[in-house]
């Protein structure tokens, strides 16, 4: 039985997920043993903070551990650290558990499952989404219905809200319908709001129009008034989003289905990051759509896309440039030479006519 009492948890961190880093510092405070292995340095303050033990050595951070919570940035990072060299299902103890509460590919997480089951050891996928600075964060848990079971009384602490899925890899997919969907609908409302502004409607005119019809949505009210008033901060960043749409992308490839919608975002996206944009909020996606100088004031330089070749685009096979993953395994321009719906226009259709 899974208590405070005699449960001692290993976090291996990397991802800066404040949702995670929260559901940490939540065990911490519930009386478990939380040992710190490895993390992002943004991450360090709120666990310290807690009073968790920090350890630089992977064996020592597993012993006499039950529990094993994994945050990480990509789906390359996650399988190196459970199945690289010296990887945790190799380290291990039989009957231990794991909680992967990084977003990362279905089908890594059933392989991770099946892998585990092997050594006796259990593994869920348990993505943490917090997709607004006024919603809650939903875990959503994904493996055997027996080891949910087992690790229930930890579900409490890794978000307010748990949706339970049926078998391995749901998890991540639930979590990957839940991005898709965000990037499609503040795509609109950011395209929607530069519209009317350019022909000159005013702000709280559009917000009606928007407001009292379909083309509202929680996008519109979480992010369109920060966007107003020229406030980019928050606490999902451009780059991380994009490690996001690079999982939903997999999950679809995984499917062999198309999402024309979610591989725009991702160059629309990536283009703000190219340009300076990377720790902005994701609300900062409407800068596409200001003139130069307001981009320039919040730090965007648009000379980096041209050294980045965002403006080599072609309408037949995207931005040719940008192909290949990058150093983090995450994939460069879902719009290369293999994209099969183009791309968005180059650089210069991104500025506002005003």
């Amino acid at each position: 039985m899974i208590s405070s009492l005699d449960t001692r948890i290993a976090f291996f961190g990397g991802a800066a997920n404040t949702a995670a880093v929260e559901a940490i510092v939540k065990l911490l405070n519930g009386g478990f043993d939380v040992v710190v292995a490895t993390h992002d340095p943004r991450e360090a303050p709120a666990l310290r903070n807690a009073g968790a033990v920090f350890v630089s050595d992977r064996m020592e951070a597993l012993t006499g551990c039950q529990v094993v919570i994994t945050s990480l940035r990509t789906s390359a990072e996650v399988e190196n650290l459970y199945l690289g060299s010296s990887g945790l299902l190799e380290l291990m103890d039989a009957g231990t558990y794991a909680i992967d509460v990084s977003m990362s590919s279905p089908r890594l997480a059933r392989e991770l499952q099946a892998v585990a089951a092997v050594s006796d050891i259990e593994v869920l996928d348990a993505p943490i989404v917090n997709l607004g600075d006024h919603e809650q964060p939903v875990a959503f848990i994904g493996g055997r219905p027996e080891t949910q079971d087992d690790l229930a009384p930890l579900f409490p602490y890794l978000a307010p809200v748990v949706m339970p899925q049926k078998e391995a890899g749901g998890g991540q997919l639930a979590a990957a319908v839940c991005i898709i969907a965000l990037a499609g609908s503040l795509m609109g409302a950011v395209e929607g709001m530069a519209l009317a502004r350019i022909a000159g409607l005013s702000d709280k005119d559009a917000l009606n129009v928007l407001a009292s019809t379909s083309g509202g949505s929680r996008a519109l009210v979480n992010y369109i008034p920060q966007v107003i008033s020229h406030d980019y901060s928050g606490h999902i960043s451009v780059s991380t989003f994009l490690d996001e749409l690079d999982v939903a992308l997999d999950c679809a490839d995984e499917l062999e289905v198309t999402m024309p919608m979610t591989e725009t975002a991702y160059q629309l996206f990536e283009l703000l990051q190219a340009v300076g944009g990377e720790e902005l909020n994701i609300q900062a996606l409407a800068l596409l759509y200001e003139d130069e100088q307001t981009c320039a004031d919040h730090g965007l330089d648009w000379a980096l896309a041209d050294e980045m070749g965002f403006d080599d685009f072609d309408d037949d096979t995207g931005f040719d440039s940008i192909m290949g993953p990058d150093a983090n395994g995450r994939r460069r321009g879902h719009g290369g030479s293999d994209n099969r719906h183009g791309g968005p226009p180059s650089i210069d259709g991104f500025f506002s006519r005003n």
